[in-house]
């Protein structure tokens, strides 16, 4: 039953990045004509106790993030720069917009299901 609950939590926690990442992404568009504007976005960090997360293997190395839901914005430099040195693409930031959706309401269907499994479960098999 926990393995259910985890499962909501690390949902719950997807979308909430993916609605951050979405402000992010309407934030480049937003500034599709600010000269000297570098477009953002958002990138999740793993925890440090997550599957297939970095191990410190020695003492000189850098030390993991404990916080599990930690983002990073960073300068999505992959956007050719136009003459003002503005670096927006707008049909490259309303792709990924559209990306980022489609992530978001399939972690929502996910969370719907989830939760209808629990409420078949404590109805009794009964609808």
């Amino acid at each position: 039953m926990t393995r259910i609950y985890d499962s909501i939590d690390r949902l719950t926690g997807t979308m909430s990045y993916h609605r951050d990442r979405h402000v992010v992404l309407a934030g480049n568009i937003a500034n599709l004509d600010t000269p000297g504007y570098r477009p953002a976005d958002l990138r999740g960090q793993a925890a440090a106790s997550a599957p297939g997360a970095m191990v410190r293997t020695d003492p000189a190395h850098l030390t993991a993030s404990a916080a599990a839901d930690s983002r990073l914005v960073f300068d999505d430099g992959g956007a050719l720069v136009g003459p003002d040195g503005n670096a927006v693409a707008l049909e490259r930031e309303l792709a990924k917009i559209d990306a980022n959706r489609v992530r978001y309401a399939t972690s929502a269907e996910l969370i719907s299901r989830r939760l209808a499994l629990l409420r078949y479960a404590a109805s009794d098999g009964n609808t």
